[in-house]
């Protein structure tokens, strides 16, 4: 059996550019976050003492340990809607693309949120589990790289400090398997548990394939998504002039925060949500396809068989 990248990667552009209710749902937490991100610069004690008059009135409070460990909590409380939001994101995103290449024709916004919402607290524990588990790689990382630091005055930093190259292929095998689980839940309709141990298998099987596919969507992605945030360097290097500044500069300070952030935001996260469909679409098509025959193992060099469309 041989994986067509052309076909998947065709056929990931088809269903996200003829089904755009798919990108108002990945830009759903992008337009939260926009809404609340302003306040949550204005209104940090820390960063008020740098801004001119009326808006660093809240400077006073800066070193009043319990006004930030405040506004610790409500930035944390402020993520909780963003974090659900993007779960719902990837939901319905993957429900969609399963739907269509199953052969649906049409996909309704309210629609999608309902029916995929059963799969709801599964994939959040998908999402908890891998989560939890690269929190506590990297925690262990850091606290072996902070006592061999301390014990060798240093010097054992420079010998680890190369072992964070070993950390890039977990990340990319966690991440595969992570977008696998993720499809099979859906598509099959597994457990979590299940599915990641349905996702391993299929890693294990088409390993060279996965970690091609990987790389294509997540470094293609990347270049992608830095064209929009360059029109984001020019405001953030104005902003420390204004700070400085005793003229006239300064009143465009709130202009930055509350007009200038917020479109050069939507941008990136209307681009943004554009590209994570087209990048979920193609987790879930390749799901499908290297589901087809879970057992037999993909080679690069055949001919391609009947994709089941």
């Amino acid at each position: 059996m041989k994986f067509d990248f052309g076909e998947v990667l065709k056929r990931m552009w088809k269903i996200s550019w003829n089904h755009k209710v798919l990108w108002l749902w990945q830009m759903l937490p992008g337009i939260f976050s926009i809404v609340v991100m302003p306040f949550m610069f204005v209104l940090n004690p820390a960063f008020a003492m740098f801004m001119p008059e009326p808006w660093n009135q809240y400077a006073q409070y800066a070193n009043e340990e319990w006004i930030a460990m405040a506004f610790v909590v409500v930035m944390f409380i402020s993520m909780i809607p963003i974090m659900f939001l993007g779960i719902v994101a990837q939901l319905t995103t993957t429900y969609g693309a399963v739907k269509v290449d199953k052969g649906a024709e049409k996909l309704a916004f309210m629609e999608l949120f309902r029916e995929s919402l059963p799969y709801f607290w599964r994939v959040l524990g998908l999402y908890a589990i891998f989560g939890g588990a690269w929190m506590v790689i990297w925690f262990g990382f850091m606290v072996f790289f902070m006592f061999g630091s301390m014990l060798t005055f240093g010097l054992a930093s420079i010998c680890v400090m190369p072992l964070f190259l070993l950390l890039i292929p977990v990340l990319l095998v966690g991440a595969s398997i992570l977008e696998l689980a993720q499809a099979a839940i859906i598509a099959d309709d597994m457990s979590t548990l299940n599915a990641i141990s349905h996702s391993w298998k299929l890693f294990r099987t088409n390993w060279l394939a996965v970690t091609l596919l990987t790389l294509i969507l997540y470094f293609g992605m990347y270049f992608l998504s830095m064209i929009p945030a360059f029109p984001m360097i020019v405001p953030m290097m104005m902003l420390p002039f204004g700070m400085e500044s005793q003229g006239s500069f300064e009143n465009f300070i709130p202009v930055i925060f509350f007009v200038v952030f917020p479109i050069t935001f939507v941008l990136l996260y209307v681009v943004q949500g554009i590209l994570l469909t087209f990048f979920q679409t193609a987790w879930a098509v390749a799901y499908i396809r290297l589901n087809l025959n879970a057992n037999q193992p993909i080679i690069l060099g055949e001919e391609p068989q009947e994709a089941g469309l």
